[in-house]
C-alpha cells in the first residue's frame, strides 16, 4: 500500500481489535510517505499501524499522533520488518505497553525518526521491545513517560542498538518505578554507540531506582556515550545493573542521588 499526504480516522462504533488505521497482514508490504496517521483507535493492537508477523513496513516523512489502544503499541505495533525514515510519533497512548511502538518480533531499524511525549499505563512509554532487533540511529526518545512498573521511554528484553541517539526527559512514574531512560530485562542485548541517556527519572513513591538505565540481568555496552543528569528517588540515580557492562570512553556523571552506588554492580569506572 502507497498513500500520499493523508490523514486516517477511525470511528468510535467501528474499533477494529488490531490496526486501528492500517492492519498489514502476514506476506503483506506497506509503503507510507508523507502521511499522516492521526486519532485512530485499536482494541487491542496497533492504534495507528499493525504490522503483522511476516509483513514489511517502508515508511517515510510521516508522523502518528494521538492514536490509542486499549493493549499495546499506542502508534505502533510490531511484529513483522519495520524501516522508518524522518518519522515523529508524539503523543500517542497505551494502555499496557508501548506507548508510540510495541515491538514483538521481527527486524526493524528506525532512522532519523522521534518518539516524543508518547505514554503509556505499565511498561515502555516510549517502547516496548520483547523480542527480535531493533536500531535507532540519529534519533531521538524524548519527553515519554509510563505511569506505570519500568521504562519510561525504553523497555526491553531484545537485541536493541542506540546509535547516535538521544534518550532524555522520560519518566517512570509509577511506585517503585524503574528505569526513568531505559529497562532492560534478562535476555536483553543493549548497545549504545555515540548516543546519550540524560535527564530521565524515576520519581514514584517507595523504592524508584535508576532514572538512566535499569539493567535486570541483561548485555549492556557503553561505547563513546554518556549515562548523565537522570534523577531517582531512591539510589541509584544513574544506573542500577545486577550484571558488569562493558564500557568504552563513556561516562556516568551527576546523577542523583548517586550515580551508581545502590546498585549491586558498579559500572567500571562509575565513581559515587
Amino acid at each position: 500500500m502507497t498513500s500520499g499526504s493523508t490523514t486516517s480516522r477511525s470511528a468510535a462504533a467501528t474499533r477494529p481489535q488490531r490496526g486501528g488505521g492500517i492492519l498489514v497482514d502476514g506476506s503483506g508490504n506497506l509503503k507510507l510517505n508523507k502521511v499522516t496517521l492521526d486519532n485512530n483507535h485499536a482494541n487491542n493492537e496497533g492504534g495507528g499501524v499493525d504490522v503483522e508477523s511476516g509483513a514489511k513496513a517502508y515508511i517515510t516523512r510521516s508522523e502518528f499522533t494521538f492514536n490509542n489502544t486499549d493493549l499495546m503499541g499506542g502508534g505502533l505495533q510490531s511484529d513483522g520488518d519495520v524501516t522508518t525514515d524522518s518519522v515523529v510519533f508524539d503523543r500517542n497512548y497505551a494502555s499496557f505497553y508501548g506507548g508510540a511502538i510495541d515491538h514483538e518480533s521481527g527486524d526493524s531499524v528506525y532512522r532519523n525518526t522521534t518518539l516524543k511525549n508518547n505514554t503509556s499505563g505499565n511498561d515502555g512509554g516510549g517502547i516496548d521491545l520483547d523480542g527480535g532487533t531493533a536500531q535507532f540511529i540519529n534519533s531521538k526518545i524524548i519527553n515519554n513517560t509510563t505511569t506505570g512498573a519500568s521504562g519510561g521511554g525504553i523497555w526491553s528484553r531484545a537485541s536493541v542498538m542506540l546509535i547516535k541517539t538521544e534518550v532524555a526527559g522520560n519518566v517512570v512514574g509509577g511506585s517503585s518505578g524503574k528505569g526513568g531512560g531505559i529497562f532492560q530485562e534478562a535476555g536483553g542485548i543493549l548497545v549504545l554507540r555515540d548516543s546519550s541517556v540524560n535527564r530521565n527519572s524515576a520519581n514514584g513513591s517507595g523504592t524508584s531506582q535508576a532514572g538512566g538505565i535499569y539493567n535486570q540481568g541483561g548485555s549492556v555496552t557503553l561505547d563513546h556515550s554518556e549515562v548523565n543528569n537522570n534523577a531517582s528517588t531512591d539510589a541509584p540515580g544513574g544506573v542500577y545493573t545486577s550484571t558488569q557492562f562493558t564500557v568504552n570512553r563513556s561516562e556516568i556523571r551527576h546523577n542523583i542521588p548517586t550515580n551508581c552506588d545502590g546498585s549491586p554492580v558498579i559500572v567500571t569506572g562509575c565513581v559515587g
